[in-house]
């Protein structure tokens, strides 16, 4: 008996911690989805009219339509449209920009995208969803727009979405849907 009482609580002790790191492991992924975020107030203006509320027939499913809204959002705010949308709240900060140097960042970033996006990617691994949406520079960026653009990543599980990335000179190729 006090063998069996020994082995049981071997393995509720185990489960426990595997509870445990399993509540962990969000809690440290929900964290490390901010990196390069900070918040900050930028001047105030109306937000623009996004590509998919002008009624353009995109042949979206209200999901891809609320994941490609979300990421034309993420681009209008953070300065790389022609469009101004300034807004109070976070924004999303380059490897190497000084947070300090503000309107510098926001005369970079200006009309170096598109604001309507140009294609989305969905990839599923296990429990997750990744959502890839793509868009293209502008003449501007001084990039060959015609076979690079930058691409918004994000991981949506049953419970969270996760922002992942915003990857430079992503291949226009790639694009399984284009918009």
């Amino acid at each position: 008996m006090k063998r069996f009482i020994g082995h049981l609580t071997v393995a509720l002790i185990a489960f426990l911690l595997g509870i445990i790191a399993a509540h962990l492991s969000s809690y440290i992924q929900s964290l490390g989805s901010e990196t390069n975020v900070i918040a900050v107030e930028a001047p105030a203006m109306p937000p623009p009219e996004l590509s998919s509320t002008k009624g353009e027939p995109r042949n979206l499913s209200p999901k891809e339509a609320e994941i490609v809204a979300e990421a034309e959002s993420f681009v209008c705010s953070n300065g790389y449209t022609e469009q101004q949308c300034g807004s109070i709240g976070r924004i999303y900060f380059e490897p190497g920009e000084n947070p300090d140097a503000l309107n510098k960042i926001w005369e970079q970033r200006r009309e170096t995208l598109e604001g309507k996006a140009y294609g989305i990617i969905l990839k599923k691994k296990g429990e997750s969803t990744f959502w890839t949406v793509v868009f293209r520079y502008t003449a501007r960026a001084g990039k060959d727009r015609e076979r690079f653009g930058r691409a918004w990543t994000m991981e949506e599980d049953r419970f969270n979405k996760y922002f992942i990335r915003f990857s430079h000179d992503f291949p226009l190729a790639k694009v399984e849907k284009k918009l």
